[in-house]
């Protein structure tokens, strides 16, 4: 279920460059998450979510831990559970954990007519967390995150298998199960959140950055808009209407999923644009962002202006 996804990539006539990225990765992870604060970011939200749809994502799809750590001093330990058997009642304790936070949930829910916005709480060790994020320094939040996998025949420690495997020049890795590369990993952070920011390095490193001018948008979803539709749209030029569509896409991330297909409806898209602004819900308008021909900061983006920058300055 971990997934991360390049919804825009861009690069600034002075060479910044700016990635929009959709993620998916455990919701227990998110405060860690959160604490990088030159990310520009809109995720799930508990309380939007309908709470028969989070009942049915965490009957069919609970998270469940990647390894099983056993008990240790400090933050991080190294060692793990490797019988089967300890293994399989560590999943199973888990799982019951699951059905005990869902039966109380729908108790709450059914029995005593309480909102969603706190059943759906109970839940949140079970569940997957969808996040749109926009950085142009992603350096320190991959140094502090990503793995740090060691081998005999290099002094580096790399950060994903994918790149480890590129350059062992001795298939050292090549036998490698789950349990060899938590052993032979150096990183201090949570094994959960190395897990989405390898898939995060590896999305950054494959990704090509498109070259964009001076006054030239970086627009998330943009390569999956049908322009013919959009140009018919009655308010607005294209790349105006472009760039209201994107924000409610990223707005729309707190109660959807935005799966491989979602549901397209621009105009109802160019609507919840117009609510955000209304409202002073402006996290969603940091995404869009403008090209400039300096290395400037503009608040957490470097030699880009945010579209919210843009609204909130007329």
């Amino acid at each position: 279920m971990y997934k991360a996804e390049i919804l825009a990539d861009s690069l600034s006539p002075q060479g910044n460059r700016l990635t929009t990225m959709k993620i998916t990765f455990p919701r227990f992870i998110l405060a860690e998450f959160n604490t990088h604060r030159m990310f520009s970011r809109n995720s799930a939200s508990s309380r939007a979510i309908p709470f028969k749809k989070m009942v049915q994502m965490v009957e069919e799809n609970p998270f469940i831990p990647i390894a099983w750590q056993k008990d240790h001093k400090g933050m991080q330990g190294f060692n793990y559970l490797t019988d089967q058997l300890e293994i399989d009642l560590a999943i199973s304790n888990w799982l019951e954990a699951r059905n005990s936070a869902l039966d109380l949930a729908i108790n709450l829910n059914k029995q005593s007519n309480v909102t969603k916005q706190l059943c759906n709480r109970l839940l949140e060790p079970f569940m997957w967390h969808t996040v749109i994020v926009s950085a142009t320094e992603w350096e320190n939040f991959f140094a502090l995150r990503c793995p740090q996998y060691e081998c005999s025949f290099s002094k580096n420690l790399f950060r994903s298998k994918k790149e480890a495997c590129q350059k062992d020049a001795y298939n050292e890795f090549s036998n490698f199960g789950e349990i060899d590369w938590l052993q032979c990993n150096k990183s201090q952070a949570d094994i959960h959140i190395q897990a989405i920011a390898e898939l995060m390095w590896d999305a950054y490193n494959e990704s090509t950055p498109k070259q964009l001018k001076a006054g030239e948008w970086h627009i998330p979803f943009g390569d999956k808009f049908d322009y013919n539709k959009i140009d018919k749209l009655n308010e607005g030029i294209g790349e105006e209407n472009e760039i209201k569509i994107a924000t409610a896409r990223c707005a729309r991330i707190s109660y959807e999923t935005l799966g491989d297909n979602p549901k397209i409806d621009y105009e109802a898209d160019l609507r919840l644009h117009d609510m955000l602004v209304k409202n002073g819900h402006a996290s969603p308008l940091e995404h869009c962002a403008l090209a400039t021909n300096d290395c400037n900061w503009y608040a957490n983006f470097k030699g880009f202006i945010q579209y919210r920058h843009l609204i909130e300055n007329n």
